[in-house]
């Protein structure tokens, strides 16, 4: 679906699949990583065939996204008369009114909601049945601080290893040096 804003009112336009687009969106909802070859067999049609229609359901700007849950995310559900401004997902009520969907951070959310002046909402910690994801930070590997940016590497003989600054690096080149003598 494609939406486009026109004084201020949000028009939605439905996009017309083919059933073959219809049964392949399916498949690849349950499993994105499925690949042609496998699709054309289970619907007994050939791989190029597959490949056309990926192509096609592409270029009417249906995205194949991986949905989870990243820890320490928080979700708003907003209802207001129009979408706000900065959701990425909006969806309209019978009654007329739009509920948006803002996720992220504490800060991104209140920010959110002050530009849009939105009093009232319902918060999310969690979601439930989801795939949750961690993200793992990286350490130096001389004095075992995170690494915030790019990592400093240095490589001795087979191994690299990861640090946080130069002085870090220059410290465990002299401490491999010495360990190897």
């Amino acid at each position: 679906m494609s939406a486009f804003k026109i004084q201020s009112i949000l028009f939605i336009m439905a996009v017309k699949l083919t059933p073959l687009e219809y049964k392949v969106l399916n498949i690849l909802k349950e499993d994105s990583r499925r690949s042609a070859s496998s699709i054309a067999k289970e619907l007994q049609v050939s791989r190029a065939t597959i490949a056309k229609t990926i192509k096609s359901l592409r270029s009417k700007n249906i995205k194949f996204s991986v949905e989870y849950w990243e820890e320490g995310e928080l979700a708003v559900f907003a209802i207001s008369k129009e979408c706000l401004k900065g959701s990425k997902e909006c969806y309209k009520l019978i009654d007329g009114r739009s509920v948006s969907i803002i996720r992220g951070s504490f800060d991104h959310i209140q920010q959110i909601l002050e530009q849009n002046k939105i009093k009232n909402y319902l918060l999310a910690v969690d979601k439930v049945d989801s795939t949750k994801v961690i993200k793992e930070g990286l350490y130096c590997d001389y004095c075992g601080g995170e690494i915030k940016g790019t990592p400093i590497t240095l490589k001795v003989r087979r191994r690299i290893y990861y640090t946080c600054c130069n002085t870090c690096k220059e410290h465990l080149r002299k401490k491999l040096s010495t360990s190897q003598v």
